[in-house]
């Protein structure tokens, strides 16, 4: 009946009646929510959950049971199940919750994003203050050398040669400069 109304919803579901089955290769990755009754031919949810954790981190695992005992409920949830939920199941109930679960996913998925906008925009940020240090350190050496330059074409006036390699010295610090 579960697997009629999640199709209806539109959701993929693959069944598995039994602990042996479910960890039978499957693509974890794809699982958005696994529905785990509590007690299975071959064991007991808390036994699998652990495992399902390792193999489905992403996945929201929502346990099923007729048991309605504190104690169940709360070791599921100290193994990592997103929910505990009563037989009879009331479909309503249950898609309101895999709702919920998907709302929660959806904003995690939006809050990743925009940490790793953050990130990026940090990174970008230190780079552009690192260059504008950068500039203006460079921008101090070339007017220093410049202004040594101006002194030393001062000094070598009657020597022609020398003037034109302060000539090009100074062409090549305005480029530098420039750049």
């Amino acid at each position: 009946n579960l697997q009629d109304i999640l199709e209806l919803d539109g959701y993929e579901v693959e069944l598995a009646g039994s602990i042996v089955e479910s960890l039978k290769n499957r693509e974890w990755s794809k699982f958005f929510a696994i529905v785990l009754d509590r007690q299975l031919p071959d064991g007991r949810a808390e036994d699998l959950l652990p495992r399902l954790r390792e193999r489905a981190p992403e996945a929201a695992v929502i346990i099923v049971t007729g048991h309605a005992d504190l104690e169940g409920a709360v070791a599921a949830v100290r193994l990592g199940a997103a929910d505990y939920i009563l037989k009879p199941i009331d479909p309503e109930f249950l898609r309101s919750r895999l709702g919920r679960l998907a709302e929660h996913r959806r904003i995690r998925a939006e809050l990743h994003l925009a940490q790793e906008k953050m990130l990026s925009s940090e990174r970008l940020a230190a780079i552009g203050e690192m260059m504008a240090g950068l500039a203006h350190e460079s921008r101090n050496a070339l007017q220093r050398s410049q202004a040594c330059l101006e002194m030393l074409a001062l000094e070598v006036q009657d020597r022609p040669a020398a003037l034109n390699l302060v000539a090009r010295i100074q062409k090549a610090q305005d480029r530098l400069h420039f750049l």
